[in-house]
């Protein structure tokens, strides 16, 4: 058997409003009716202890004093008891009660009343008692005084409750119910209204429909919603559009060494080559490098998120250490790279490959570019470690210095590279930041991290 659900939201909150509305009309005429008996039963008794006590005064019992006039008194009744050895006597007070019914002179009931007297004693006391399903209200008073000894009053009255003002609230109670139901509708409208448009424009988003951005009409949460999703709409638009930069550069820069490639093996085969078969031979052989280059940094970038995460091989890394190394590395390749390292340890919390790595990138971008040295300096300045990787090359345009470590930055000779990329996501990872200085002569790239403590661990 399948649930019924409600699967719009306007239906949701109508609903939801409607039910609210039905519980506290309920609710509130539920407190009400028990709020008016309990008031409703204590006026009565009140009036029934009035005539009760005049009663007492008044000796006589021929002569009536019509309480039965009074609307909260219209059904009540008074006799006399009067005590003697184990038998009593009863005598009617003449009051005319006023629709009475049988039941006002019922001695099976008045009987059972005087069996309360050794409750009430010689004081006055008040009951409400059920006798056969029926509350009544009755007072009991030691009345020798103008009676006579061992004499009782008991002045009673059925308790019935006024059906009219439980009507009066049940139709109160209806119409607020309805008026509820059709303001509820209202509200759901308005509220579901904003959000039926959040969702269209949703799918336009997933359409790539990025022509218009989504109008903003409130302050509130909703309001807040459509402009996150504005805000969402221009990063995946900035996105889209990077990913068509991307494949296009990226086929463009890997679509040439192929055709290099494929051009020299077809001059081989055909015999056609310039100077030599081997020379030949080595312009494939540099345009694979090249090709296999730029493949393996497009993969490692694709998954350089992943392994950084799931990646639980960090340890302490001694920077001055791992720079002297790659400086003995790179001088095989360019003997002007000048080390400028202090002679205290600096310490880092990471996985050591991937720290050379981004060094090792920004040290390949300065060789490029470099016209006669290279200078790699570390220092320390308060809890950050500081590398700074300089070369004497032609200065950083400005409306590029903030770009070059995009992904998709090509630089003014239109190629294509990854490392710088590579490098800024590394640092960023391990809480660093990296970025490009124009000096007075040459650039600067600089690397801050935070430095390994002892306590960092614990």
């Amino acid at each position: 058997m399948k649930i019924f659900k409600i699967k719009t939201i306007t239906m949701r909150i109508w609903m939801t409003f409607t039910v609210m509305i039905l519980i506290i009309v309920c609710s509130i005429s539920l407190l009400y009716i028990s709020a008016f008996r309990a008031f409703d039963e204590n006026e009565k008794i009140q009036d029934l202890k009035t005539a009760h006590d005049m009663l007492l005064k008044n000796s006589s019992t021929d002569k009536p004093l019509r309480f039965d006039k009074l609307r909260n008194l219209e059904r009540s009744q008074s006799f006399i008891v009067t005590v003697k050895a184990d038998e009593y006597e009863m005598q009617n007070v003449n009051q005319n009660p006023v629709g009475g019914g049988p039941m006002m002179h019922d001695s099976d009931m008045r009987k059972w009343m005087i069996e309360y007297l050794s409750k009430a004693g010689n004081s006055d006391k008040e009951f409400k008692e059920y006798y056969k399903g029926i509350k009544v209200l009755f007072i009991i008073s030691h009345a020798s005084v103008g009676y006579g000894k061992n004499t009782y009053l008991i002045t009673y009255m059925p308790y019935f409750v006024d059906n009219n003002i439980l009507y009066q609230v049940g139709i109160v109670g209806i119409v607020f119910i309805i008026i509820g139901f059709f303001t509820a509708k209202i509200v759901a409208g308005h509220i579901s209204k904003p959000l039926k448009e959040l969702e269209s424009y949703t799918k336009k988003i997933a359409n790539k429909d990025w022509k218009e951005p989504i109008q903003v009409r409130s302050d509130d949460e909703i309001g807040s919603l459509a402009n996150s999703m504005n805000i969402m709409q221009k990063q995946l638009k900035y996105a889209d559009e990077n990913e068509k930069m991307f494949l296009q550069s990226i086929s463009h820069d890997l679509k040439t060494p192929v055709m290099v490639i494929m051009s020299h093996a077809e001059a081989i085969i055909d015999g056609i080559y310039i100077d030599s078969v081997e020379r030949t031979a080595e312009i494939i052989k540099d345009e694979a490098i090249r090709l296999e280059k730029k493949i393996k940094q497009m993969l490692y970038l694709n998954t350089l998120d992943y392994v950084l995460e799931n990646n639980v091989e960090n340890e302490i890394v001694n920077l001055r250490d791992l720079l002297y190394k790659m400086v003995d590395r790179f001088k095989v390749f360019n003997c002007d790279i000048k080390p400028d390292i202090i002679s205290n340890t600096i310490n880092v919390f990471g996985n050591q490959e991937k720290i050379e790595v981004a060094i090792e990138n920004i040290l390949e971008n300065s060789l490029r570019y470099a016209k006669r040295e290279i200078i790699l300096r570390l220092k320390r300045e308060d809890n950050s470690a500081i590398i700074e990787i300089y070369n004497d090359g032609e200065h950083i345009p400005e409306k590029s210095i903030e770009k070059i470590f995009d992904n998709l930055y090509k630089d003014k000779k239109g190629k294509f590279g990854l490392g710088l990329a590579i490098s800024k996501k590394i640092v960023n990872f391990y809480g660093g930041e990296i970025r490009a200085v124009n000096r007075e002569v040459g650039v600067s790239f600089l690397i801050k991290c935070p430095v390994y403590n002892s306590t960092d661990l614990l």
